[in-house]
């Protein structure tokens, strides 16, 4: 014990580096310790989360429970994707309560014990047309109040409230950043996790809005307002728009900032068409820069990448794109994970040259921390997984992109809940394709559905490989988690399963896997009538002859001999409502479990299912039934009125035969 805590100790104060600023004390017998020189050492900024985060990397993921943020209850556990969506923004949603409750009755929150004073619990602060002013219209565009900002601009301008330009210019900046939306607050982290942003690129930009009437406003239009409005209008695709005013601070030669060229570059293939003049125009937006001394940074980069992206399936965009990396990288500007990605969409083209190119960028990042730098670095992971797995096929690249996920905090790159589940399907199917099956399902066991709730389109695939390999010990193992993850009404699904585990041979040394056959066998049965006597389902799911086929060979195989016959008879009463027939495979394995019992009823009724199915088989297996078991009378004249004297003929000659081979 004291071991271990020395042990966690030391791991802590090497996340912390305390040991580089803890004094040294040394002990002389030459100098008196009163006389010793005290050095203090230099502070050391930490934010104010350092130490839980040190705290925080000495424990390992528990795979055996859910997210942190759910309960550790059973019945509180989400599983499937929807619960985890429900649960999480419901938990948000109380939080929002919270707050309404705090700012609709800020008179019960007077008590402020708290020292400084934490602007974020006391209530928000409400304005009205008598507090109408500048300073006010400043400390909400400060607070990045979008709407309020606005409503209180209209306000001093109906009241004839003079705004200096600087007011003006601080508004324009956060109407053209937001487009004059309220954009989602940072602290709704559950919300912007199971958000899913959209990437169609379109015109979203409000023409004639605020911005522009602010821009309009103006007294003096210097650069500064120039610069927020392109970059406003670039970012919501107005591409035509900025242009004229890009070229409109040409003519009245207004410098502008890095972030207006970036902006204006990657856009710049919305205003050519072909792929050469595309990238002229990059040219010549990167000379303007060099002869107007903006100097590039990372976005410029990017920027330039990206406009590549457009035109990748010109033959000269992958030479030029590793040239645009190789003067940035001279200049000083080291690439973001969003440089890489834009290399992987020129490279690694669906329809395009296979490109190993992934393996290079790996083997330069392994190891690697990385932090948030550009919008767009959150895409690299899911992209990179995708061309491990659609692009050059190798499970080994996936491995490495995935040990590059999990280096320090790279998770917090994933980017949503979208992106992290596109992520592992495309990792699991790569897995279930290239490795053994029990290795798979060891990792599939450590990641789901702790942190992955395979789509329906991935369990399908596990199921096939699973069977594929014969690995049916993991069936019920399978269906129990499609059970847990809302999956266990999909028909195909279910099918596979049936399919799987009818394949099962009972054997001495397996029989609790049998007996957990036979259980999902009769789990399916009663879960699909229940489901067929739903009326409100729009997706109601139909028997079909093989599936009720594969749950009496199930039921036999486990020894459920009574619920076989309910099956039975369910099948000849509601015919009608069955796609196909049970195949003849099944009828014989259900005739072979009544004749061990000596149930001569049951055996008439699979010849008289297999004589109304149509089935070739039907006189085999009334030859079976007659020659297997000493059938009544009365029994005879049903076989006989149901099949013809004709095969009664043969199977008694068949059994005189085989009397009188008898010694």
């Amino acid at each position: 014990m004291r071991g271990s805590v020395h042990h966690t100790f030391h791991r802590l104060l090497k996340c912390l580096d305390l040991r580089s600023s803890l004094p040294r004390r040394t002990l002389s017998t030459s100098v008196p310790l009163s006389h010793q020189e005290i050095v203090i050492p230099k502070r050391i900024q930490r934010s104010p989360t350092d130490i839980l985060q040190a705290l925080a990397s000495t424990i390992k993921r528990d795979t055996s429970g859910p997210h942190y943020k759910h309960h550790d209850d059973p019945y509180l556990t989400p599983a499937s994707n929807s619960l985890k969506r429900m649960y999480s923004l419901s938990k948000e949603s109380g939080r929002k309560a919270a707050r309404w409750i705090r700012d609709s009755n800020p008179q019960l929150f007077l008590h402020t014990p708290d020292d400084p004073h934490i602007k974020a619990f006391a209530p928000t602060i409400r304005y009205t047309e008598d507090d109408a002013s500048e300073a006010v219209l400043r400390e909400l565009v400060r607070q990045n109040e979008v709407s309020d900002a606005i409503t209180m601009y209209h306000i001093c301008k109906d009241k004839s409230i003079d705004l200096s330009d600087e007011a003006k210019q601080e508004l324009l900046e956060l109407v053209c950043y937001s487009n004059g939306e309220d954009q989602l607050e940072e602290d709704w982290l559950e919300e912007r996790w199971h958000r899913q942003t959209t990437t169609t690129i379109r015109k979203t930009w409000n023409d004639d809005g605020v911005a522009e009437e602010l821009f309009q406003s103006l007294s003096e239009k210097k650069s500064a307002a120039y610069c927020a409005l392109i970059r406003g209008m670039t970012q919501y695709y107005q591409v035509d728009r900025a242009w004229q005013l890009y070229k409109e601070c040409q003519e009245e030669e207004l410098p502008l900032d890095t972030n207006t060229y970036n902006s204006l570059i990657r856009v710049s293939s919305f205003l050519r068409d072909a792929s050469d003049l595309r990238w002229q125009l990059v040219k010549e937006l990167l000379a303007t820069m060099a002869e107007s001394g903006v100097q590039p940074n990372l976005g410029t980069l990017n920027s330039t990448l990206e406009a590549l992206t457009q035109v990748a399936g010109w033959r000269e965009a992958r030479g030029l794109s590793l040239q645009v990396l190789r003067e940035f990288t001279q200049a000083g500007i080291e690439p973001s994970l969003a440089t890489y990605y834009f290399l992987l969409l020129i490279h690694c083209r669906e329809r395009g040259p296979v490109s190993h190119i992934l393996l290079d960028i790996l083997d330069h990042l392994q190891g690697r921390a990385f932090q948030a730098r550009h919008l767009k670095d959150t895409y690299f992971f899911v992209t990179a997984m995708n061309i491990a797995r659609n692009h050059i096929q190798n499970l080994e690249a996936a491995r490495h992109v995935d040990d590059l996920l999990h280096t320090d905090n790279n998770y917090c790159l994933i980017g949503d809940s979208y992106r992290e589940s596109v992520y592992y399907r495309h990792y699991f199917a790569l897995m279930c394709s290239q490795m053994p099956i029990d290795q798979f399902m060891e990792v599939y066991s450590d990641l789901s559905p702790h942190i992955y709730t395979p789509e329906r389109d991935v369990m399908e695939m596990i199921l096939k490989f699973t069977t594929l390999h014969n690995a049916l010990q993991y069936i019920p193992q399978l269906y129990s988690d499609m059970v847990a993850y809302n999956l266990g009404n999909q028909e195909k699904l279910l099918t596979l399963v049936l399919s799987a585990a009818a394949q099962h041979q009972s054997a001495d040394d397996n029989i609790e896997l049998t007996e957990k056959m036979g259980r999902v066998a009769e789990d399916i049965w009663t879960r699909v009538e229940e489901l067929m006597q739903d009326k409100t389902r729009i997706n109601r799911i139909t028997w079909t002859g093989q599936m009720l086929g594969d749950v009496l060979t199930c039921l036999v195989v486990s020894g459920n001999y009574m619920l076989c016959q309910v099956v039975l008879k369910d099948a000849t009463l509601k015919a009608h409502t069955i796609l196909g027939y049970i195949p003849p495979p099944a009828l014989r394995v259900m005739l072979d479990a009544a004749i061990q019992r000596k149930d001569g009823d049951t055996g008439l009724e699979v010849v008289k299912y297999a004589l109304e199915s149509g089935h070739h088989e039907t006189g085999e297996l009334a030859l079976h039934l007659r020659s297997s078991l000493n059938l009544t009378p009365r029994q005879k004249a049903k076989l006989t009125t149901a099949l013809g004297t004709d095969i009664m003929t043969e199977a008694a000659s068949s059994d005189s035969d085989s009397e009188g081979c008898q010694p």
